[in-house]
């Protein structure tokens, strides 16, 4: 334990034993004289014949002293803390900003000294630099060191002068990270240190504009405004508009910028069914930022398609599908080299293919599914087709991903067997059931009225409300194989059931659309769930920022995601991955069948905020140092007091008998 004196001038009260001594030491004394003799004079000499000894007068004083120095060190305020609390200021932690915006380096025709010098090398050297200030000062003092990432975490800490050597290497191997920082998580733990040291020193090299964030924070701008400036391809939004892809490319200029660039925008593998090529645009942009003013911004958005001539468009040239699209500003040589490209995929739409068989053909799913189609256009390409076989058409049983046989089981299909590459959905199905699966029909119920059915928890009724479902009629069915799962019943018995294997994925729905009330908005949204939960898309998106995570699915038997040389298998659904670097990440989905394997990819980026080189810090924190208060130590004023009173008891104890 540590003592602490929290107001130091109350010791001061120790003079008044230099004063007790000195009465003690000047006191008067008594001279023996004879008087006549009186009953006064005879008590007066009484007591005199009683005169306290020498030992007693010693004992008196030092009772008295002792109360007056525990009065004096009362006055001085005591505290008591753990042997953890530091009395000085020699313990400094550093909180050194990792985002990405610190890479941004300097730009200098000037001063060739400093051009190319990143903001996080001058944090870096800033750092080091207060660390051989607090060593050079105190040979106990220690440093702790917090790297503001995107989760903040100690590089190092209290670590003292030997250690120096190793701080400085690790420094050395520190670099910025291309995600968010999180100053004010990083800023919190630093102020932990507080409550042990209300007098330690924090340092904060940051580019950010912050406010007073307290006493205890001293904030190291390793900014340049005079020396960087930027120019970044914030982003691309794609979409369909008149029946061709537009690009919406989002511009952003910083510092000090004055300037007419070409954009270029590269389409690669566009295709209008006539075979891929590739396109080149270029799009005129002028940027002015006021360079008086570092905190100036220009944010430009440029709306591109393939037909529009003035960018070097052809007026013709409708494409369905690319493969890749990159927007560039090439020689900018600005301070962050990194935005000044971005890529864009999500060009290739799901392919969604439906083949449907009927001996007496039903307008529900064709029309259903082009109402998805529709709806979906933007990630998906929907295309049903029809067999006629009143024509001499033939079923195909490969090559499609939905197949539908309403009523009956083609026979070619019987020669061959169901599908293996995608999904069978077997409508109001007769005897032939039997032939290819472990179903059979046992006899038809009939139903005086439309009867609700009733639903299992299953992907497929996901958004629906199966008492919305009527039917008037259904095939009862004999369940051979456990492998089906019952979706949906009337009175105990599945009308609609799923088989989902990786070579066997079958849908029964066991009645005629006919004899129902299904053709409504629960039946488009069953479509929309046979889609969702057997083909569904391996990502939401295609653009994501370094260190956000992705929901992947699979509508094959395996993922694996490729970045360079680099792999991750997945076989479970959905699963999650992070993204933990920026470039092109490739997606291949694995069917375990003929099919060929498919490759869908993504780009990962810097967040654009992190292009932006001067920020204003918009939290409020306040890390104020202090001086040792009640708060954090034990207040040892009552013991000393205690002890006062049992020394004034003692004195009057031994003051009590020469009183009477």
């Amino acid at each position: 334990m540590i003592l602490h004196w929290l107001l130091p001038l109350g010791l001061f009260g120790l003079v008044s034993i230099a004063a007790l001594f000195l009465v003690y030491l000047f006191r008067p004394r008594f001279r023996k004289k004879v008087v006549s003799g009186t009953v006064v004079w005879k008590r007066v000499l009484s007591r005199e014949k009683k005169r306290r000894p020498a030992f007693d007068h010693i004992l008196l004083f030092f009772l008295q002293a002792l109360v007056l120095a525990a009065l004096s060190f009362g006055l001085a305020q005591p505290r008591l803390y753990s042997e953890a609390i530091l009395l000085d200021d020699a313990q400094y932690i550093l909180v050194l900003d990792a985002s990405a915006s610190m890479r941004a380096r300097t730009v200098s025709e000037s001063d060739e000294a400093i051009a190319g010098e990143t903001r996080f090398a001058r944090a870096v050297a800033a750092a080091k630099a207060e660390i051989s200030d607090l060593f050079s000062k105190s040979e106990e003092g220690t440093v702790s060191l917090i790297v503001a990432g995107k989760t903040p975490a100690y590089l190092f800490s209290d670590r003292k002068k030997a250690d120096q050597e190793e701080i400085f290497s690790l420094l050395d191997g520190l670099s910025c990270s291309l995600e968010e920082g999180d100053a004010l998580a990083a800023l919190t733990l630093a102020g932990g240190h507080l409550e042990d040291n209300p007098h330690a020193k924090i340092f904060f090299f940051t580019d950010e504009k912050f406010g007073n964030l307290g006493t205890a924070v001293e904030v190291v701008d390793v900014s340049d405004s005079a020396a960087e400036w930027n120019v970044a391809v914030l982003g691309c939004t794609v979409g369909r508009r008149e029946n061709q892809y537009a690009f919406e490319i989002v511009l952003g200029a910083y510092g000090e910028v004055s300037m007419r660039r070409s954009v270029s925008l590269d389409i690669r593998g566009a295709d209008n069914g006539q075979g891929p090529r590739d396109l080149h645009l270029e799009i005129p942009v002028d940027f002015s930022v006021d360079g008086n003013d570092p905190a100036a911004s220009q944010t430009v958005r440029v709306t591109v398609s393939a037909t529009n001539e003035a960018y070097g468009g052809q007026k013709d040239w409708f494409f369905e599908s690319f493969d890749e699209a990159e927007i560039s500003i090439p020689d900018l040589d600005d301070s962050i080299p990194d935005d000044d490209r971005y890529l864009v995929y999500g060009g290739i739409r799901d392919r969604v293919a439906i083949q449907y068989w009927s001996k007496t053909p039903k307008v529900f799913w064709q029309y259903g599914f082009n109402n998805l189609r529709n709806n979906l256009s933007a990630k998906r390409a929907v295309t049903f087709q029809e067999i006629y076989h009143d024509q001499g058409m033939k079923a195909k049983s490969a090559g499609y991903d939905f197949y539908i046989f309403e009523h009956s089981i083609p026979s070619e299909i019987l020669e061959t067997g169901l599908p293996r590459d995608g999904v069978t959905i077997l409508v109001d199905p007769d005897e032939t059931l039997a032939a290819l699966t472990g179903l059979s029909v046992t006899e038809t119920v009939s139903l005086d009225a439309l009867t609700a059915c009733e639903g299992t928890d299953h992907p497929l009724l996901r958004y629906m409300t199966p008492a919305k479902i009527g039917l008037t009629a259904y095939k009862r069915l004999e369940i051979k194989d456990e492998l089906f799962k019952p979706v949906l019943t009337i009175g105990g018995d599945p009308v609609i059931l799923v088989k989902n294997e990786p070579t066997s994925k079958i849908v029964v729905l066991a009645f005629s659309i006919n004899m129902s009330d299904f053709y409504g908005d629960q039946f488009q949204i069953f479509l929309y769930n046979l889609l969702d939960s057997f083909l569904p898309l391996t990502l939401e998106k295609s653009d994501f920022t370094v260190g956000e995570s992705a929901r992947l699915f699979c509508k094959g038997e395996t993922l694996e995601v490729i970045n360079g040389e680099s792999y991750e298998s997945f076989s479970a659904f959905p699963a999650e991955f992070v993204f933990p670097e920026p470039g092109t990440y490739l997606f291949k989905t694995s069917f375990g069948l003929e099919k060929e394997d498919e490759i869908r990819k993504a780009y990962v980026h810097a967040p654009a905020s992190e292009s932006e080189l001067f920020k204003d810090g918009s939290f409020r924190l306040i890390l104020d140092n202090r001086e040792l208060t009640t708060e954090n130590g034990r207040d040892i004023f009552p013991a000393l007091a205690v002890i006062a009173l049992v020394l004034m008891a003692a004195e009057w104890c031994i003051q009590y008998k020469y009183i009477l």
